[in-house]
């Protein structure tokens, strides 16, 4: 039952699952929020529909006031539809700009009803029929306090309880200056319930944005901290997402009328819907390329380019008058460009699709339908005069978003397989290296040490003919083990010792009086494993280096194994031999060229914690010291 219920956790089906909560719970409360039914204290309020214009100020009386019934006599233009760029110039030409808006039917009631009006780049003052001032906003008479259009600006309006058929706006501007003004969510009512119905439009987005916004800092951070492995697709997904969830929070209404500082959100809007599209278009090239004839290339250089100076033109508009006139005049190039950013995907998805690239196929249904829902809002736009673009960018990189999310997710997932397979590829390949290190140094040995022990067995037979019989079977018992034990991974710690304990046994007759060997371990090595022929070439290092001196001189050789504590394995060798030279100790890769070196690059290949050490020993010879972690053990390949 543990067993199960491990193997459970180990699996992401709590995650999935909590995901498809969240997930669906969001859709839900968003989905209700646009079919809930309307709260009854609520009614629906458009300022541009049935909104008609008058260009230029309309002259006041004897007595300075505005006379409301000539006003019924003026010619008013319509707003509705798309306003042409000769006109909408007209219009930000003059200083004053009159607006005529149907008043809101059946509104008799003791409630005071409101609306939440957001404007910027004007002052403004609203009439009833009666010529009665409902509302006024900045000075009329000081132009040069007037707010820019960066300042985005949000009042409560009072609508009078009368009988006024119309209410009338007197719009000032700068001249030259483009201007925004709407009634938020349309909606009007009590201040209390519109407020909260506000909140409520706005809080599934506010969310549905931030965590875009999370996705796309999570995804930089992924690149930049593996930032070796050259994730590309990944900085372009993590761009994409951060511009997305940008637009939709800076761009939202609630986060404008919360945020004191709208000059920041403003600028924020304008670069994350300038260049939103640039990181979409880099990661479908990466996934499909560029496409016959270099499309997408194209596309994003001619993005950076448009995107670039757009920006620069949006920044200047409170400078440079000229700037007005351009961005009035582009609107339609915008729109078209728009569409071409969309356009590009869906000619390159499908060609790739048509190559035999299966994944291409989602990505062209993907940017088909966002091209359709674009073509949708233009249409919704220019029929409402709404000129702005947010959200067509909106819905076009939400599906963008998801589609490159979904191809991320893929190409991270085949490059982790890939990443595995050579991996494992990798580590059969250590093995096989460890195993041809371990054969060479067998095959070092083995004749070496075979000469040396039958001299010494030739030299007994002269002065000690007794020793010769425990000569021979010394150096049988470490062939054997040469033989039968290094073929494997892992020996018993004792096995390793009694091989030790038979090749100092040579090596003493060998040196005779000459080496006095300090020969002990201490602690529990029941548990022990250890690869073999770890340790004979670091007691071998003093015979071959440290004991070259005369041979009346007393050498002596300490060797001590211990266990710290139950996980730690401590191997200290030390001589009073002549030592290492000055040359070696200042450059450790010349050192460790010797022997030694071998077994530092075996524990690196089979610890991942350890300590390997060769110092002067004091007062003299040299120390050699190896401490292991030994539940540290690198998985190997079998």
């Amino acid at each position: 039952m543990l067993n199960l219920g491990g193997r459970f956790l180990e699996k992401p089906t709590l995650s999935i699952c909590l995901l498809f909560l969240v997930f669906s719970v969001s859709i839900s409360s968003y989905v209700y929020s646009i079919t809930k039914p309307t709260d009854s204290s609520l009614a629906e309020y458009y300022l541009a529909e049935n909104t008609e214009y008058f260009v230029g100020d309309i002259p006041t009386n004897d007595d300075g006031e505005i006379d409301f019934q000539k006003m019924h006599k003026v010619y008013w233009e319509s707003i509705s539809g798309w306003i042409n760029d000769s006109e909408l110039q007209r219009i930000t030409d003059s200083e004053f700009i009159w607006l005529r808006s149907k008043a809101l039917p059946n509104h008799k009631t003791k409630e005071e009803l409101y609306f939440l009006i957001e404007h910027g780049g004007l002052n403004l003052e609203i009439f009833n029929e009666y010529g009665d001032s409902i509302f006024k906003y900045g000075n009329f008479l000081d132009q040069e306090r007037l707010p820019n259009i960066f300042q985005s600006k949000f009042n409560w309006v009072k609508i009078p309880n009368d009988d006024s058929n119309y209410y009338y706006l007197r719009l000032y501007h700068k001249k030259g200056i483009l201007f925004v003004i709407t009634i938020v969510e349309n909606l009007v009512g009590k201040q209390t319930a519109l407020y909260r119905e506000i909140a409520l439009k706005n809080l599934t987005p506010i969310f549905f944005h931030s965590f875009f916004l999370m996705i796309g800092i999570i995804c930089a951070l992924v690149f930049f901290i593996e930032y070796k492995k050259q994730y590309n697709i990944l900085l372009d997904f993590a761009a994409f997402s951060l511009c997305f969830g940008l637009l939709g929070l800076t761009s939202n209404v609630l986060i404008r009328y919360l945020f004191t500082n709208s000059e920041t959100l403003f600028i924020l809007t304008t670069v994350a819907s300038n260049f939103v599209f640039i990181p979409m278009l880099s990661g479908v090239r990466r996934l499909f390329g560029s496409g016959r004839y270099k499309v997408l290339d194209i596309l994003i250089y001619i993005d950076v380019v448009i995107c670039s100076a757009t920006t620069i033109l949006v920044f200047s508009l409170p400078f440079v008058d000229s700037a007005h006139s351009l961005l009035i005049s582009s609107r339609s190039f915008f729109l078209l460009f728009n569409l071409l950013n969309i356009l590009g995907p869906i000619y390159i998805t499908f060609e790739s699709w048509k190559k035999g690239n299966p994944e291409a196929f989602g990505h062209f249904i993907g940017f088909s339908v966002t091209l359709l829902l674009v073509i949708i809002e233009i249409f919704l736009a220019i029929k409402s005069n709404d000129n702005s673009t947010n959200k067509v960018v909106l819905w076009g990189v939400l599906f963008g978003v998801i589609s490159q999310g979904f191809a991320l997710e893929r190409a991270i997932f085949a490059n982790r397989q890939k990443a595995q397979v050579y991996k494992e590829d990798l580590l059969k390949a250590e093995k096989s290296l460890k195993e041809s290190q371990l054969k060479t140094l067998q095959t070092k040995m083995s004749p070496h040490y075979l000469f040396n022990s039958l001299n010494t067995i030739h030299a007994l037979h002269k002065i000690k003919p007794e020793l010769i019989g425990d000569a021979i079977l010394s150096l049988a018992n470490n062939y054997r083990f040469i033989s039968d034990r290094t073929d494997r991974d892992w020996i018993p710690f004792e096995e390793e010792w009694n091989f030790l304990e038979d090749y100092l046994h040579l090596q003493k007759l060998r040196f005779y009086d000459t080496v006095k060997i300090d020969f002990k371990k201490s602690g529990d090595f029941s548990s022990v494993i250890l690869p073999p022929l770890l340790l004979q070439p670091i007691i071998e290092n003093s015979f071959k280096h440290g004991f070259r001196g005369s041979a009346e001189e007393q050498f002596q050789l300490f060797i001590h194994a211990k266990m710290i504590r139950d996980s730690v394995f401590s191997f200290v060798v030390y001589d009073n031999g002549i030592g290492i030279p000055e040359e070696l100790l200042a450059d450790k890769t010349k050192l460790l060229e010797r022997s030694l070196g071998n077994i530092k690059e075996r524990l690196r290949n089979l610890y991942s914690e350890f300590s390997f050490e060769v110092t002067r020993n004091f007062p003299e010879g040299a120390r050699t010291e190896i401490e292991i972690i030994l539940t540290s053990k690198v998985q190997q390949v079998p």
